[in-house]
């Protein structure tokens, strides 16, 4: 195969030896290159052997020279590693260098993953007459992931309290990390709104206005920050999000619109159709979805708009795991999603609302106020999120002029209080205003 017979220019021998002989001579060069260099990186077993004393001593916290690199190697039989320390020694290299070097090293294991890969499902393709090109295309999306994650998006840099300081000092906090989610009393709860990054849980009991809420902070946000937001829809179809968002904005029930669609008969002021029409929200109806899939939609979205405001995920228990080792529980999986879920909400530094389910036994209670612990499969959601909203509304409420009172209980807030509002809510137009 073509990719097999180019593996082995994936390597380079005087680069991994410049970089052995700088650690050796010059210990503290090290600091340059310790959050990205690994033993893997290297593609020469005995390189793998050195580098490994080497780390060991440095995990020692001790000053050494070529001799005690050695006095570690002498009890591996098979090489000469005596006269091959002299030979790395003698190169004299640059510390300075070192980064450099040891870039290359990375990158070029990199390609040889990748190669070794590809090698490996070329071989698969060619050894079978049946092939399910929805399983290879997953397990190919899952191998790349795991090398993008651990190798090329690894972020180690540290930060100083110096820069946090300053951040706070020049209100860069403030302004660009908080979006409002157009509601005032959640807002004050939130500190002024949700943060970037942070992993957002809805969830009530079955057509209380869990996805209606949620749209509604999808369109508060995308407008008033006139940035893209993607939404992930695996039970709604973008026709009926569509009703939803906008029977919300042009405040008309939901069942005179999709008539007057149906007899295109639909009237709509020239000001709210532009704005509908210019409203940067994506759809995605897709009904298997994993995180791959999200992942490599939102990289799409970012190189096309830039940027990408919020993800919307309805709902958390339909996604499929990405682990090629489907034999594992449910609640094992659930917890691998919303884990990387919050991975994926702190790598791009969006917020991403995922809605959830309750548990069944929620209904078997007199007392049908929600907490952490309904949350159906939750392993650990109740961990990974940020915020969790259940949306909930008493028994025997009264309608007035077609709204409902609805009470928006926050009962995780990692950076901030609990507590509860009250929203009106009107169901017939999927809109929510403050109370």
């Amino acid at each position: 195969m073509v990719l097999k017979s180019n593996y082995k220019k994936f390597y380079s021998l005087e680069c991994e030896q410049i970089v052995l002989a700088c650690l050796i001579l010059y210990n503290y060069s090290w600091n340059d290159i310790y959050n990205f260099l690994i033993i893997e990186d290297f593609y020469f077993k005995n390189h793998k052997i050195i580098f490994s004393i080497i780390l060991e001593l440095l995990n020692s916290n001790i000053n050494f020279d070529m001799n005690l690199v050695y006095n570690k190697l002498k009890y591996y039989k098979n090489f000469d590693f005596l006269n091959y320390l002299n030979f790395l020694i003698q190169k004299l290299p640059n510390p300075s260098n070192i980064s450099f070097y040891a870039c290359i090293i990375h990158n070029m294991f990199i390609l040889r993953s990748i190669i070794f890969v590809m090698n490996g499902f070329l071989l698969n393709i060619s050894s079978k007459e049946d092939l399910n090109l929805s399983l290879l295309l997953n397990e190919i999306e899952l191998n790349i992931f795991n090398i993008n994650k651990n190798h090329i998006n690894k972020k180690n840099e540290l930060i100083t309290i110096e820069n946090v300081i300053n951040n706070y000092m020049s209100n860069n906090i403030i302004e660009n990390d908080v979006l409002s989610t157009g509601f005032r009393d959640l807002d004050l709860i939130f500190n002024g709104g949700i943060n970037k990054g942070d992993l957002i849980i809805v969830a009530g009991r079955p057509s209380i206005g869990k996805t209606s809420f949620s749209l509604n902070l999808i369109q508060n946000i995308s407008n008033f920050y006139n940035i893209p937001s993607i939404i992930f829809s695996m039970e709604m179809s973008a026709n009926q999000l569509f009703i939803k968002i906008l029977s919300s904005i042009i405040d008309k029930d939901k069942n005179i619109i999709v008539n007057d669609l149906l007899k295109k008969n639909l009237n709509i002021d020239n000001i709210l159709f532009n704005k509908i029409c210019s409203m940067k929200i994506f759809i995605d109806e897709s009904p298997n979805i994993n995180i791959l899939k999200i992942y490599s939609k939102c990289k799409s979205i970012i190189k096309e708009q830039g940027e990408i405001g919020l993800i919307l995920i309805d709902y958390l228990q339909l996604m499929s795991s990405f682990s090629i080792n489907h034999s594992q529980n449910r609640v094992f999986e659930i917890s691998e999603i919303s884990r990387s879920l919050k991975c994926l909400a702190k790598e791009l530094n969006i917020p991403i609302i995922a809605i959830s389910q309750l548990n069944r036994n929620l209904e078997l209670r007199n007392n049908k106020r929600p907490l952490i612990s309904d949350l159906r499969e939750s392993g650990s959601i109740e961990q990974d999120a940020d915020i969790i909203i259940f949306i909930y509304k008493e028994e025997n409420h009264n309608f007035i002029e077609n709204k409902e009172k609805i009470e928006i209980i926050v009962g995780k807030h990692r950076n901030g209080p609990i507590g509860k509002i009250f929203l009106n809510f009107y169901n017939s137009k999927s809109k929510f205003t403050d109370f």
